[in-house]
């Protein structure tokens, strides 16, 4: 198990960049599926949700690894 600050840092930095890259993902498919217009508004709200929903996860990640 990885007691280190500095390898907990480490990891809690990958998963957050994991998630914000499943998150990005998922709102692209979304995109290419028709569910979600392509259109400049409908591109920063998805954005925004995004970025919400990625810092829930590196929140959760956080309390995983910590």
């Amino acid at each position: 198990m990885m007691t280190g600050f500095f390898a907990k840092f480490i990891l809690w930095g990958i998963l957050t960049a994991l998630a914000y890259h499943i998150c990005g993902g998922i709102r692209h498919m979304l995109m290419d599926f028709g569910c979600v217009d392509e259109t400049l508004a409908a591109g920063n709200s998805s954005a925004k949700i995004t970025f919400v929903i990625t810092v829930i996860l590196a929140i959760l990640a956080g309390i995983l690894v910590w």
